[in-house]
């Protein structure tokens, strides 16, 4: 799943093309990159399936944030709605749910904000 999304976003993405992997970042790391993380599972209200979260952080040069709606733009845009399709051939489709505010990270000096989606999944 993580590969898939990389590479729908390596080659898709306009504002970002270096995408790392959660917790790989330096506070010198030349920007913009992204990074893709996968998180908990979630149960359905139904129980017949589970929800994986999937959060999308754009990180971008102290200045304005500007560059950073546009990036969250972007993002929304290309993801909200998406089939994907893994290596092993399972499609899974990616929903937008919540966009956070915005965000100085100091520890890597830079501009950013969390943008959320959920992937359905049965069980």
């Amino acid at each position: 799943m993580r590969a898939a999304i990389y590479q729908y976003l390596t080659e898709n993405c306009q504002s970002i093309k270096v995408w790392k992997q959660p917790y790989t970042a330096k506070k010198d790391d030349k920007k913009p990159y992204g990074i893709i993380v996968l998180g908990e599972e979630i149960s359905s209200v139904n129980r017949q399936g589970f929800f994986r979260d999937l959060v999308i952080w754009p990180y971008f040069d102290v200045g304005s944030f500007v560059v950073v709606d546009q990036a969250v733009a972007e993002l929304k845009r290309l993801l909200d709605g998406k089939v994907l399709t893994t290596t092993g051939g399972s499609m899974f489709e990616i929903e937008w749910v919540h966009t956070g505010k915005d965000f100085q990270d100091d520890d890597l000096n830079a501009l950013t904000r969390r943008i959320e989606f959920r992937i359905p999944l049965l069980k």
